[in-house]
């Protein structure tokens, strides 16, 4: 089942439903396909279930946005990671780290209000 994107007043929310690598890199090509993407702010809300990502794989979706924010980009979004369990937070915190040098902010949240909290602050 493909992740629900929907486009709200101040970002975009992303819900995966497998909590999958393959999952993952589907709904972002969704994403590069919506000319809202690259203006806005886009949180990412993981359901309570365990995530199939291998630390290999985050470097994999690291290289994918790369491609679409190129370090020269002048891109200054951010992208809110909901990470409601131990595992989910630790496998977010890695990936924040990842994408560390990649021109958007990534911040790792246990909801989604702090996560909304978050992407609407200047």
């Amino acid at each position: 089942m493909p992740a629900k994107i929907t486009l709200k007043k101040a970002y975009i929310l992303v819900e995966p439903q497998a909590n999958d690598y393959w999952e993952i890199v589907e709904a972002l090509g969704r994403l590069f396909e919506m000319p809202e993407y690259l203006e806005m702010n886009t949180i990412w809300d993981f359901p309570d279930d365990r995530i199939q990502v291998t630390y290999d794989q985050l470097y994999k979706i690291r290289d994918i946005l790369a491609k679409h924010f190129p370090k020269s980009s002048k891109q200054n979004s951010k992208t809110a990671i909901v990470a409601k369990t131990g595992l989910q937070d630790s496998i977010a915190d890695s990936y924040a780290e990842i994408v560390k040098d990649l021109p958007f902010e990534a911040g790792v949240f246990s909801d989604l209000e702090s996560a909304e909290d978050w992407i609407v602050q200047n």
